[in-house]
């Protein structure tokens, strides 16, 4: 070979220096960067599996949200549904009160009616008694006492129906 201008030992001399190179390189830059590598595959698999837990726990609390925005929406319906049903109730009440105020009312005025008829009569009776009492003091000219005339008179209107 050394007609061929190589020299063995010089060849083996970088054959060995070229494998120690090798080894060195493999021991301390290519097994370090396989770990940092390896590692860093992991992390990111572990942010997927991070990501995707956290997508699933969105979904969930959306879910539920939406459970809960459904149940507040029925409750307010209900709600509703309630408050009317009281204020139709308490408008029926009050149109009950309003009717029965008015019924009473009525009833109060046909009693002062019929109240302010029988003092009507009653004065018109006295007046009719005094008449009666006066016209026939006149017609009889005589002396009957008032108390007589007074039961005259009586006897007079029970007849006719003027003492009711």
């Amino acid at each position: 070979m050394e007609k061929l201008g190589i020299d063995v030992w010089q060849l083996i001399w970088h054959i060995v220096a070229f494998g120690i190179l090798v080894f060195l390189l493999w021991k301390f830059l290519y097994r370090p960067i396989l770990s940092m590598l390896d590692e860093r595959r992991q992390r990111i698999a572990q942010s997927m599996q991070d990501a995707q837990k956290a997508a699933d726990y969105a979904a969930n609390v959306q879910a539920e949200l939406e459970k809960q925005r459904a149940e507040v929406r029925r409750e307010s319906q209900a709600i509703l549904a309630q408050a009317n049903e009281m204020s139709e109730k308490l408008r029926e009440d009050i149109l009950a009160q309003a009717r029965e105020d008015a019924r009473r009312m009525l009833e109060k005025a046909k009693e002062e009616i019929e109240a302010e008829r029988a003092r009507s009569m009653a004065e018109l009776q006295k007046q009719v008694a005094d008449l009666a009492l006066a016209v026939s003091q006149s017609v009889l000219r005589e002396a009957i006492d008032e108390e007589t005339h007074r039961r005259l008179i009586g006897d007079f209107l029970s007849k006719t129906g003027g003492a009711r």
